[in-house]
């Protein structure tokens, strides 16, 4: 005989949970919006070359000057960049595999630059004591290619583009201002302006670069919010699923479900040539045990009966809640001389299950059960279900607690 089962005790694959309310989503969603700041911190030091190109370009004025500057301040300004280059690379990838906070990166990218922009801007004094133009413009030449650059390495930070392209040009135009002679002067004025078109230029590449982070933040935000909004679609489609196909109270399947299905099973049974039994069970004088204990103390019997009719039938077997009181199943290529044994060994149990209500034993209940079988008593649904509750009705008029089969 098979052990009453308690609904709390019914392993979770065999009655189907009906979820009452809000669940969590099943899948975790991305919610990490792009950080503006922490991308344009990530630009500046996302190509090393262009500022190892520092290096060469000191390289180059280093030769050109050597014949004509004197070789130890020479020196001494290349060793400038010979320590600020690679200190520069150095703390730039230790502070990538270390994951340095946002705030010190920049600063770093801000001293950095400077250093750099300082080193550059020594060349003033070349410009300022070497004589003639030929030198100080090509010095001019060089400088306004590294500020030109700056743009594609700084302009994503404009403290970093300010730090390194001011510490430049200033020098510069002040030497040119200092030599007082027409031609200087008019290259001071000159890179003045230069300065200017530069500081113009850098803004608007800073503000395109600003802009098109913020869009992309805006696109990532967006897409996050889609996925959270389908997740939460999906989540509500599953949960309308189960009510469209559920019973809430019991979790079997309602009878929506049982129509919908059935007819598609008895249309594979007919192409087959196989029976289906169907039973109808009812829940004997249950107004009246209602009414008794109090409707609380009934749907906890149709929770607990409803669990031992799922675990009692096959994985294959279809178990719905019919009516208030009534629970139906569909048994799958059975013949009804097959499936009274199994509706009398289930009514057996429901008979002796003892029902317990906040603590308290109730009484038992009984179970009258009309069964009918496809194709003999219904070659439809509604006939085969017809069958089975006029079944119900004699097994009722017997006596109630007992089987009857249509005939």
């Amino acid at each position: 005989m098979t052990q009453p089962v308690r609904a709390s005790e019914t392993p979770e694959n065999r009655v189907v949970p009906f979820p009452a309310g809000a669940s969590e989503t099943s899948r975790a969603i991305p919610d990490a919006p792009l950080d503006v700041r922490s991308e344009q911190i990530r630009l500046l030091r996302e190509h090393p070359s262009l500022i190892v190109f520092n290096l060469v370009n000191a390289l180059l004025v280093f030769v050109v000057l050597w014949r004509i500057f004197p070789h130890q301040l020479l020196m001494g300004w290349y060793a400038l960049f010979a320590i600020i280059i690679p200190a520069r690379l150095i703390l730039s990838h230790v502070s990538r595999q270390r994951g340095w906070p946002t705030a010190t990166v920049a600063r770093l990218g801000v001293a950095g630059s400077a250093a750099t922009g300082a080193a550059w801007g020594l060349l003033a004094w070349p410009i300022l004591t070497i004589p003639g133009l030929t030198y100080p413009v090509f010095i001019i030449f060089v400088l306004g290619g590294m500020t030109a650059g700056a743009v594609l390495l700084d302009a994503a930070y404009l403290p970093a583009f300010v730090a390194f392209v001011l510490p430049i040009l200033a020098p510069a135009s002040i030497a040119f201002a200092i030599r007082g002679d027409e031609a200087s002067l008019a290259m001071g004025l000159m890179l003045v302006a230069f300065t200017i078109v530069q500081a113009v230029v850098g803004w608007r590449a800073n503000r395109w670069i600003v802009d098109t982070l913020r869009l992309q933040a805006q696109r990532e935000n967006l897409t996050a919010d889609l996925y959270r909004t389908t997740a939460e679609l999906t989540r509500r489609e599953a949960i309308l699923r189960i009510m469209a196909n559920h019973d809430q109270l019991t979790g079997l399947f309602n009878r929506y479900y049982l129509l919908e299905t059935l007819e598609r099973e008895l249309a594979r049974a007919s192409r087959l040539q196989v029976s289906v039994a169907v039973a109808i069970l009812d829940i004997d004088h249950f107004k009246d045990y209602n009414d008794h204990f109090g409707h609380e103390a009934g749907d906890e019997v149709l929770r607990t009966t409803a669990a031992m009719l799922k675990d009692a039938v096959r994985s294959t077997d279809i178990v719905c809640r019919y009516g208030g009181e009534e629970f139906l199943i569909v048994f799958l290529d059975s013949a009804a001389a097959t499936a009274i044994p199994r509706v009398d060994q289930i009514c057996q149990d429901i008979r002796q299950r003892v029902y317990l209500y906040r603590g308290s034993a109730m009484p038992s209940v009984t179970m009258s059960v009309g069964v009918a079988e496809f194709p003999q008593h219904g070659r439809s649904v509604d006939a085969l279900i017809r069958a089975a509750d006029r079944a119900l009705y004699a097994a009722k008029k017997a006596g109630r607690d007992c089987i009857e089969v249509f005939s």
